[in-house]
């Protein structure tokens, strides 16, 4: 057996077995096993994407890391991706390099991020990603490898190594993989794609710099100023100045926003608003400095600079009325991507 680690050189070994101890043993893998990245493989997964290995994805300038194709692929190969994910992947990567993400101050936090790909439009279906019921947990395929590859990606090539470069307080689960689509069938409104400029029918991957999701059981009442107040509730507990949220709207919930004909605009307007409070219970709940004494008190902060900061998507199974809240770390902001890919048949 004959594979390639994410540093191009070749290795032969006698088994499967003796594969996973060199990749465990070396600090290539997530402390899963991998699919050793045989030459084969890799070039399989580069032919769909019609990328040369050569080709350089992205690059990170403050390490000046250039992300080629085929180091991504050999990753994409190792978390045991399909080649129709790899465009994913690359698109991906692709965004986390650009500078609003902030690549290397996100990979170094003791906050524990993860890079977490969201992926919208119909190139999701195609490729059989979960975007219903457990559509953040275990069961599928392109979910699971899409996500793993990239943290992946983010370990063996760009250096992020557990207890070295990263230095988590405690990490999360979603290190390993956290990836998912919006649920554009259960939604009222244009996919999240083309809310964002792309044309109809395209397909992209926002890349997220993601703390563990907060998950808030909805209660009660069916109209959305009710629930979206209770999750903006979840969201103080976030502290003033949070860089970006993703909000996961449950399809139960979705099925109420529809029928008050709320646009995703009115959603992020109003959690915007509901997520702020004078500055004096900030300072009193230490979360900021206390102000100078010729500050005015009076003033009221919110968790967000802006409305656009929420990026609001349905998601999730038909049962169970849940939002789930996604942080983003520190300053970095999400970049959204199109997904270049071929499609099949």
């Amino acid at each position: 057996m004959t594979s390639s680690n994410p540093g191009a050189r070749r290795h032969s070994f006698d088994s499967w077995d003796a594969a996973q101890e060199f990749y465990l043993d070396n600090g290539l893998t997530d402390g899963l096993p991998v699919v050793p990245p045989t030459p084969d493989k890799v070039q399989t997964m580069l032919d769909f994407s019609g990328l040369a290995p050569e080709a350089v994805v992205g690059t990170e300038t403050i390490r000046g890391k250039r992300f080629t194709a085929e180091k991504l692929a050999v990753n994409a190969v190792m978390a045991g991706c399909r080649p129709e994910y790899f465009p994913v992947v690359a698109a991906t990567i692709a965004a986390a390099c650009e500078r609003p993400y902030n690549l290397h101050a996100s990979s170094t936090s003791t906050n524990g991020v993860t890079i977490m790909p969201l992926v919208s439009g119909p190139y999701a279906d195609e490729i059989g990603m979960n975007s219903g019921v457990e559509l953040m947990g275990n069961g599928n395929r392109a979910n699971a490898t899409i996500g793993r590859a990239v943290n992946l990606v983010k370990t063996n090539f760009y250096g992020s190594v557990a207890q070295e470069m990263d230095n988590s307080t405690f990490g999360h689960p979603g290190k390993v993989s956290f990836c998912f689509a919006e649920n554009t069938a259960v939604s009222p409104w244009p996919s999240l794609a083309e809310e964002m400029g792309f044309g109809a029918g395209s397909s992209t991957v926002t890349a997220v710099a993601a703390n563990s999701p907060l998950q808030v059981s909805i209660y009660g009442d069916k109209r959305p100023e009710t629930f979206l107040t209770q999750t903006a509730h979840a969201m103080l507990a976030l502290g003033p100045s949070v860089s970006e949220v993703v909000v996961v709207i449950s399809p139960e919930l979705m099925a109420y926003v529809g029928e008050a004909d709320w646009s995703r605009a009115q959603v992020q307007e109003f959690l915007f608003q509901k997520t702020h409070r004078p500055v004096r219970e900030w300072v009193a709940w230490k979360r900021l400095d206390h102000p100078g004494p010729d500050e005015d008190l009076g003033l009221v902060r919110g968790c967000f600079a802006d409305p656009d900061r929420i990026v609001v998507v349905p998601g999730g199974g038909m049962a169970g009325a849940f939002i789930d809240i996604i942080s983003s770390w520190g300053s970095s902001r999400s970049v959204t991507r199109q997904i270049q890919a071929r499609r099949r048949g």
